[in-house]
């Protein structure tokens, strides 16, 4: 047995020792913030902020606490902070100390704002560094709910389940796609995780019955569907995703027609409006190790010659290739280009990912979407070479009308302006016209790689995000979860020095719809915060703003807000009297949002409408694809609204009934173009480039054909001569025939 030496001291040299231990055990007094963020309503008078002190010494102990420059509220007008106050624990005392800070009550509406206050100069005592910063945020009482114009009404006539859509927590059937034929009254609906085409019968909307289920996996993964007069278009990916992609022609029945070959990963498939192409967005993807990684591409597809007789020649497949040498012209310009690995960094041609394409009212010009790349590419569909990459720009969240909800970890739904950049990274994309200008509506969702060998998403608290200590004097404190932390960031953009921390901090999504004119690429408009903000007003869904898409759990309030919000994902266009309307739908809230696009530098908000459970994942979840219904082709002799929710496997058809005839803002919103095709004919079957009803006049005006809800006139046995073609919508088009 070892012997302690105090064992044979006096019993007062070793209390003494004891005491003398004690002395060298005694810490420094450490002062400390309760949280790093404290929320406070504009109208509460005051806000407190409890400071307390452990290990407290047998001097006083001191800290600063003194009003620093980062923030959104302004000193005078939003909070009263005069002077740097010092705060004073006693000696010995274990007590709180609490500063009071008077908010300020305006009239003014306004974003959430916040300030910051910061403790500095510790005296008998410490602070932590990492710890010293205190945001306050000023919750706003004067901002009203976004005013609902109420021009039209959605009523929901089914939700109609394709099919049962999980297994336990394993996903065995969607419906992300759905495309309807007029001409059959039925719809065509990708079930890409089951690997089917669903095929509906919408005779009557309100009572949905399935006709078939068509099964696709033979011909590879299902991944995008449309129709055109009973001729059913599928993309099909690869059993090799990076290898080629095909489209599978179908008859309105389901029966294979034809198989021709597009690139790789084919993600999205659509008719020209005149039904001469379709086209196919080939998003070519790499595989996760970067061992494979195809060109992205668009392929063009002649049926003019009609589908049966379709051979690979009539097939054009467009890359990127000739914008290899531009690589830093295109980033300078604002276009990412970042894949590849450090070894082999990927090409233009394969950086480029085509995501959805939408294609000009007189068929000649398709608009691709790349999201990735956060940018548009134009093609020229006269002689199928690529005209223009156009980059689409970042919003800027330090700006008026642009805040946003940036964690998942505050209690409150905190709409505030922050040193971040937002790419909007569209996905949908659509064209209309308005006065005889085109544009082009995009679903700004934002979408990341993030590969087993290269992911370029990382939250802001990550250690290996490192703040420019410059451009970001209160790094610790936006790396706090209940700041900017949570927010998941790309770490491919933001060094704008080279020197390896981030001087600027870029996010996915816009979290927004913007309008761009679609001649020049000018941006005309850009929503801004108004998803959020009618998603988090809303009377009913605003108890699970900014919520996911889980089947069968209940929602979780906010748990998106750290990744890219409501997500908008899908847009349509539709013509309802002589209002356009534009239709945006919300991957992850659900619903959709409408508004009046007649002035398209400033639509106007009508409705938002959701179908889902606020308690239980059910309901519609996870929007997706978006199909508008003119009245003309609906089988209601009503416009109607159709929505292909992925998650739940359901198609949500919406009756639209206008309230009252809508006031024009802005220039009138022509008819949508109508081209014939040929013309001049010699008096045989000419194409229409959309289906429409109306008459077909000759130069007296009398009606020589009568035309319903068709894209095909027939002008066997018409004199030659010039003849108009009148549509029930106000489109009209002149017609020769030789």
């Amino acid at each position: 047995m070892r012997l302690h030496l105090y064992a044979f001291l006096p019993a007062t040299a070793f209390l003494l020792s004891l005491g003398l231990g004690r002395a060298e055990a005694q810490t420094t007094p450490s002062i400390s913030r309760p949280s790093a963020t404290i929320t406070v309503a504009e109208n509460a008078g005051s806000v407190s902020i409890p400071l307390t002190i452990t290990n407290p010494g047998a001097a006083a102990s001191t800290v600063e606490v003194a009003l620093q420059a980062f923030g959104t509220a302004t000193a005078g007008q939003d909070f009263t902070y005069a002077a740097t106050q010092t705060v004073t624990f006693p000696a010995g005392a274990t007590g709180t100390q609490t500063i009071t800070i008077p908010i300020l009550d305006d009239a003014t509406a306004e974003d959430a704002e916040y300030f910051v206050v910061r403790l500095q100069n510790p005296t008998n005592a410490t602070v932590a560094a990492a710890s010293a910063d205190i945001l306050v945020y000023i919750r706003d009482n004067d901002t009203p709910a976004p005013t609902l114009n109420r021009g039209l009404t959605l009523s929901l006539l089914q939700s109609y389940q394709t099919a049962t859509p999980f297994e336990g927590t394993k996903q065995i059937n969607s419906a992300e796609i759905a495309a309807y034929d007029p001409t059959t009254k039925r719809l065509y609906v990708a079930n890409s995780v089951g690997g089917k085409l669903d095929i509906l019968n919408l005779a009557n909307p309100a009572a949905i019955v399935a006709v078939a289920s068509i099964d696709i996996k033979s011909y590879g993964g299902l991944n995008s569907v449309a129709v055109r007069n009973g001729v059913v278009a599928c993309a099909i990916e690869n059993t090799n995703p990076q290898a080629n992609g095909s489209v599978v022609f179908f008859d309105q029945n389901g029966a294979f027609v034809k198989q021709v070959t597009v690139g790789a990963m084919p993600d999205m498939v659509t008719f020209s409006p005149d039904g001469r192409l379709v086209l196919t967005a080939n998003e070519g993807e790499p595989k996760a190790d970067y061992t494979a990684d195809p060109e992205g591409s668009v392929s063009i597809i002649d049926i003019s010659g009609g589908v049966p007789g379709l051979a690979q020649t009539n097939v054009t497949t467009v890359g990127f290739t000739s914008y290899n040498d531009q690589a830093a012209q295109l980033r300078q310009q604002g276009i990412r280009i970042y894949g590849g690995l450090a070894a082999a960094p990927a090409t233009v041609a394969q950086d480029l990912e085509p995501e959805y394409i939408t294609v000009s009212a007189d068929s000649k010009t398709a608009y691709i979407s790349l999201q990735e790349n956060n940018a548009i590419a134009v093609l020229d569909l006269t002689t199928n070479q690529f005209t223009a990459l156009r980059p689409v720009g970042y919003q800027d969240h330090r700006q008026a009308g642009f805040s946003l909800d940036a964690s998942d970890r505050t209690q409150d739904i905190l709409l505030a302006n922050w040193p971040i950049r937002g790419m909007r990274q569209p996905d949908a994309i659509t064209t209309f016209e308005v006065g005889g200008t085109p544009y082009l509506l995009t679903a700004n969702e934002g979408d990341a790689r993030d590969y087993s060998a290269f992911s370029e998403q990382v939250r802001v608290s990550a250690n290996s995000y490192v703040l420019d200590p410059t451009a970001f004097p209160n790094a610790a404190l936006l790396k706090n979860e209940a700041v900017l932390g949570r927010l998941n960031v790309t770490n491919k953009l933001g060094d704008t020095d080279g020197d390896g921390d981030f001087d600027e901090i870029y996010a996915y999504g816009g979290r927004s719809f913007s309008i761009f004119n679609a001649s020049t690429g000018a941006l005309v408009h850009d929503s801004g915060n108004l998803l959020e903000r009618v998603t988090s007003a809303d009377a009913t869904y605003g108890a699970i703003f900014n919520a996911s898409n889980s089947f069968g759990e209940a929602p979780t309030r906010k748990n998106r807000s750290d990744d890219k919000g409501p997500e908008p994902e899908g847009v349509t266009t539709g013509r309802i009297g002589d209002t356009l309307y534009g239709f945006v739908s919300l991957e992850r809230v659900g619903g959709v949002a409408v508004f009046n696009l007649n002035n398209p530098a400033a639509p106007v908000l009508e409705q938002y409408i959701n179908n889902r459970s606020l308690t239980a994942g059910t309901g519609d979840l996870g929007p997706e694809g978006i199909v508008f219904v003119a009245a003309t082709d609906s089988p209601t002799g009503q416009p109607m609204l159709l929505l292909a929710n992925e998650v739940s496997s359901t198609i949500a058809a919406y009756g639209i009934q206008a309230a009252t005839p809508t006031p024009t803002r802005g220039p009138l919103a022509a008819a949508a173009a109508l081209q014939l095709y040929p013309n001049p004919t010699q008096g045989s079957m000419v194409r229409l480039s959309r289906a429409v009803s109306g008459t077909l006049l000759d130069l007296t005006g009398r009606p020589v054909r009568t035309l319903s809800a068709t894209d095909r006139l027939e002008t066997t046995g018409l004199a030659g001569g010039v003849y108009m073609l009148r549509t029930t919508d106000g489109a009209t088009s002149k017609l020769v025939v030789r």
